[in-house]
Parts: structure tokens; sequence; C-alpha cells
């Protein structure tokens, strides 16, 4: 039986892009007594999800740095 869990995790910047250079260098061990690399498909799959969630963390800092910071306070 297959079961999905969704947990939150909060990580900074610099530690997903830790994560993401940690497992680049995972993905990229030859394993010499493995014929196949289906062993790398969750650590991929991983990567995959981390490059996403930086790149709408960029996305997310970047549009939040073009709002006005003060809003008009006369109205």
């Amino acid at each position: 039986m297959n079961r999905v869990a969704t947990a939150t995790v909060k990580y900074t910047e610099a530690e997903i892009l830790l994560l993401i250079n940690s497992l680049e260098m995972t993905i990229s061990t030859k394993v010499p007594c493995v014929i196949n690399g289906q062993w790398k498909t969750p650590y991929e799959k991983l990567q995959k999800d981390l490059k996403r969630i930086k790149r709408e963390l960029i996305d997310f800092k970047h549009k939040k740095s073009l709002e006005p910071e003060n809003k008009d306070k006369s109205a």
C-alpha cells in the first residue's frame, strides 16, 4: 500500500542551495556494482522539487522588491 504524507519544513535560502548541491554530488556518484541508476530516482526527484522551490523563492523575493514599500498614507 502506498501512503503519501505532506510535511511543512522551513529552510533558509542558503540551506536550500546546500541541499541542492549535496544532492548533485550524491547523484553524480558512480557506484561500481550497480548497473542501472534507479537508486538515484528519489534523489533526482527531490533535487527537481528543491530547484522549483528555489525558483519560486527567487520569484517571490523579486516581486516583493518591486512592490512600493509604503503605500499612500494620505488615503
